[in-house]
């Protein structure tokens, strides 16, 4: 049985922030992952009162593409074609249901390092291995970069390379020279490519519309992953999507395999699609605000992070930030953090960093 207590490093941070609550001292919590959790809300109450007196949202036939209404303001939205959009209710499920779709058991999937640590969690559920490509920090040009030649180690067994951009924890974003590279390196070695861009409209720098972006030679499946969880701010309402671009040669054989898997669960509400339908074109208005909080909220952490001594390479986009104590224990600089100064931060191992970074949220209130 696996061993699934706190570590050591949980437990006295708990120890610490149940002596600072006892105390009632003011926290700076950077550790917040939801504009909802700041009070940053959708207001959806007008939404759900329209679908109740007008209720012909439920009359449709079940479909596992999604329904259409949902997919057409998804497709608005997103700039593509309604056929080419698979609703679910989760990115997590996307990535699940199209790893199902490319991958047998024991074959790798591509991923960022550092990066979140899901992906390996949902990769293993399916009996899947992750295998790194890496994201460096140059401090004289003041950027992350791709480590390009990294993606040299591929195994044989290789499907798909996932890509997050902007990237969560680092903001990397990558450069037209850098997505480039990665559709010539995806054709050469037969992947496909996810592209996770729930953070695409929290871009600060050279951000790629993905959904447009032609194919590579015709031959790379591009599957861009969004959802309403970042794009409006509504997490509970679980509902996400996958646009396709795909080769038409190829297109049938992956339509009907992702089909088949998203029918086989059906897991997303016709009420949730139907308040997708509704708020999507209003999108823009909540990302504005979330915009101008981040904008103000990294003047401040940058000013206090550089005070300490961190380096700091500005995010690119989402609302996570990076900062690096060069010679220092990442752990210990997070508890030491926490103690003396009341700022809660991610210590950089969860993202798999190396030692000396420290990851904090713009979305403080």
């Amino acid at each position: 049985m696996k061993n699934l207590s706190p570590s050591p490093f949980e437990l006295k941070k708990r120890d610490i922030l149940n002596e600072l609550r006892a105390s009632k001292k003011e926290i700076l919590d950077l550790t917040i992952s939801s504009p909802t959790q700041i009070g940053l809300t959708f207001n959806i109450a007008e939404d759900l009162h329209y679908l109740a007196e007008n209720p012909e949202w439920q009359f449709s036939a079940p479909d596992a593409c999604g329904q259409l209404y949902a997919r057409e303001a998804i497709a608005k939205y997103a700039g593509n074609d309604c056929n080419d959009v698979f609703v679910t209710s989760s990115t997590s499920e996307a990535y699940s249901a199209l790893f199902r779709v490319f991958c047998e058991k024991g074959d790798f999937i591509l991923t960022p390092n550092p990066g979140y640590p899901l992906i390996d969690s949902i990769a293993e559920l399916d009996g899947l291995n992750t295998h790194p490509y890496f994201l460096k920090p140059d401090f004289n040009k003041n950027i992350w970069e791709m480590d390009l030649d990294s993606l040299d180690s591929i195994p044989p067994n290789a499907k798909i390379l996932l890509l997050i951009s902007p990237h969560n924890p680092t903001g990397h974003t990558p450069t037209k020279q850098e997505f480039e590279h990665i559709l010539q390196f995806c054709e050469k070695n037969n992947l496909a490519l996810i592209i996770d861009a729930v953070f695409n409209a929290y871009s600060t720098a050279h951000p790629v519309s993905y959904a447009a972006t032609p194919l590579k030679a015709g031959t790379v499946p591009i599957f861009t992953l969004d959802g309403l969880s970042k794009s409006a701010g509504l997490p509970h309402i679980k509902v996400a999507w996958i646009n396709a671009v795909v080769p038409e040669k190829q297109k049938r054989h992956i339509y009907d395999s992702l089909e088949y898997i998203l029918d086989s669960q059906l897991n997303c509400s016709y009420l949730s699609q139907a308040l997708c339908a509704r708020v999507l074109p209003r999108a823009g208005e909540f990302q504005e605000k979330v915009r101008d909080r981040l904008k103000k909220n990294r003047v401040f952490l940058f000013d206090c992070f550089s005070k300490m001594g961190a380096k700091i390479i500005p995010s690119a986009g989402g609302w996570y930030q990076s900062f690096y104590f060069p010679n220092a224990d990442d752990e210990e600089l997070c508890l030491r953090l926490l103690n003396d100064r009341q700022i809660l931060t991610h210590p950089g191992f969860l993202f798999d960093f190396e030692d000396g970074w420290l990851v904090g949220s713009f979305l403080y209130s």
